[in-house]
Parts: C-alpha cells; sequence; structure tokens
C-alpha cells in the first residue's frame, strides 16, 4: 500500500531535488492472466445473488450493478512505429566553429502533440501531461493488455497530486519537469501524515531523515525505485518528470494480475499507490470526468 488517508491534505513545497540515474527498474510482478484465477459460480449463486440485489434496491431506492473503471475518453492514435521506452539520449551534433554540444533527443510522447492539444483544450490539462498519460497507455497496451491501464486514470492521479505539475504555482514545462520541483510534506507520522523512515539517503527527496513524495505523481522514493523507467529516451531515469514518473506509476499500478476496466480491479490497483476510500473515489471522479469530456475527441 501507499501513503495513509491523513497524507490527502499535505501541501506542496520547493525543493532542487538532484536527478538521479537508477539500475534497471525490477520487473513488474506476476505474468499471470486474471482469468486463471477466475472460477464459474454455478447457477444457484447468480440467481441468489440476483435476489439479493433486488431486495436493496427495494430499501434504498435504486439498483445496483457492477461498474467499470474511469470512463475511457478519447483514443490516443498509436504511432506507425511505438518509440520504445528507455532509448540512450541522441549524441552530440557536429558543428565547424564550436565544439559539439549534446542534442536533446525527440521526446517519444511528442507524436502524440496533435491528439493531446485536441484533448488538453478540452479538459483544461497541460498538453505536455496529456502526451505523457497517452504515451503511457499506448506502452501498457503492448507490455500489459490485459492491465487495461487507460490515459484517464492517469490524469485522475495527475489532478489530484499535483494538479498535472502546476501544485503550489508550478509551471509544468516543456521538458515534462515542473518549475519548481513539487516534493511532498515530510512522512513524519504527524498531523495525520504517514510515517516512512527514509529510505533513499536523500538521494532522491532531497530528506535523510523521511521520506517525501515526489514529482507531478507524487511518487515515494521506495516505490520510484522498484518501477523506474525512463520514458522520454533522454537517458535519465527522473521521478520528477511527468513522462518518467507517469510510466512507473503505470507499471506500479499494472505490476498485480487485476483488469483495472473493472472497478473492483480499478480500486485493488489505486489502493496499491494510496489506500483508502476517499482517495480512490477523487482519483476515480476526477479520472471518468476526463473521459467523459472527450470520448467523441478523434
Amino acid at each position: 500500500m501507499g501513503l495513509g488517508d491523513g497524507d490527502d491534505t499535505r501541501q506542496t513545497t520547493e525543493l532542487e531535488a538532484p536527478t538521479a540515474t537508477l539500475d534497471e527498474a525490477q520487473p513488474r510482478a506476476g505474468d499471470e492472466s486474471p482469468a486463471a484465477h477466475r472460477r464459474g459460480p454455478g447457477l444457484l449463486l447468480p440467481v441468489v445473488v440476483f435476489v439479493a440485489l433486488l431486495t436493496a434496491a427495494a430499501l434504498v431506492g435504486r439498483y445496483v450493478v457492477p461498474a467499470g473503471g474511469p470512463d475511457p475518453g478519447a483514443v490516443p492514435p498509436a504511432p506507425a512505429a511505438l518509440p520504445g521506452a528507455t532509448g540512450p539520449a541522441a549524441g552530440p551534433s557536429p558543428t565547424l566553429t564550436l565544439p559539439p554540444l549534446p542534442t536533446p533527443p525527440v521526446r517519444p510522447a511528442d507524436a502524440l502533440a496533435d491528439w493531446a492539444a485536441r484533448v488538453g483544450g478540452v479538459v483544461g490539462v497541460p498538453v505536455v501531461a496529456v502526451q505523457a498519460y497517452g504515451y503511457t497507455q499506448l506502452l501498457m497496451q503492448e507490455a500489459d493488455p490485459q492491465c487495461r491501464l487507460g490515459w484517464t486514470t492517469l490524469a485522475g492521479i495527475g489532478e489530484v497530486e499535483s494538479r498535472h505539475g502546476q501544485a503550489g504555482g508550478a509551471v509544468l514545462e516543456p521538458s515534462g519537469r515542473s518549475a519548481p520541483v513539487i516534493v511532498g510534506p515530510i512522512l513524519d507520522g504527524k498531523g495525520g501524515r504517514a510515517l516512512v523512515q527514509d529510505t533513499d539517503a536523500g538521494a532522491f527527496d532531497g530528506d535523510a531523515t523521511y521520506d517525501r513524495a515526489m514529482g507531478p505523481m507524487r511518487l515515494t522514493p521506495s516505490t520510484w525505485r522498484g518501477h523506474a523507467i525512463d520514458a522520454d529516451a533522454d537517458g535519465i531515469l527522473d521521478p520528477y518528470d511527468i513522462d518518467d514518473a507517469s510510466l512507473a506509476l503505470a507499471r506500479l499500478l499494472c505490476s498485480g494480475t487485476e483488469d483495472l476496466g473493472r472497478k473492483a480491479g480499478w480500486n485493488a490497483a489505486i489502493g496499491r499507490l494510496h489506500p483508502g476510500d476517499a482517495y480512490a473515489r477523487s482519483v476515480f471522479e476526477a479520472a471518468n470526468s476526463y473521459g467523459q469530456r472527450t470520448r467523441d475527441i478523434g
């Protein structure tokens, strides 16, 4: 599980945290299909459940039925060749008069620029963030199609955690980093916050006593260490970059066998990030709203 419910009141502070690299991220846990764990309940059980639901409906005035995950919204278009998520940065650019300077790599998520601009214009989310969420969905569709993680879920988390890298007046820059970088409060067990002793010697969050949630998706150092990945092909694993953070978060959410297209699976996956009904409800409402408002965008 992630941070405690009391952390919902956390505030953003500024910190110049170092950009650092990690060893190759750990493989995701559990490749077995969720279908392998399902058994048919037979004929009697559905009848009993149906009668129970009808009785409950009479008591509460509405019929309760199983629900899916958040509305998937506009579908990000897959490029002709989907760029990889771990490619190295481009080499130096030659020149005749000056020493060569490093050339920034092509950000793979830029392939979704047109689609992200249309979506972002409708829902008021920075295009850079929409690109990161959409690109992550495409990558996860290839890596783990049974997970069914959609960009709207990532957007819901991004909204709740940092307003898509804009909490506290920060600006989400074209690079995918916020200025200033976003770091949560010290997780010292006070004021309803979780108690999380330092796990990274302050290497990522700048605090060698307690951990702090980092970046636009507010990942803790231990979560980042377990799922870190270079999503923007710049050769750096950076929890403060929305591309890397979104894909690392997706790897966490899809580390089980749940189907996030079903509400029970979606809730279980969100619980790995942050336990509690209040948090899941906030993320679901934001994600579902993004989906409903963009479903007709091509």
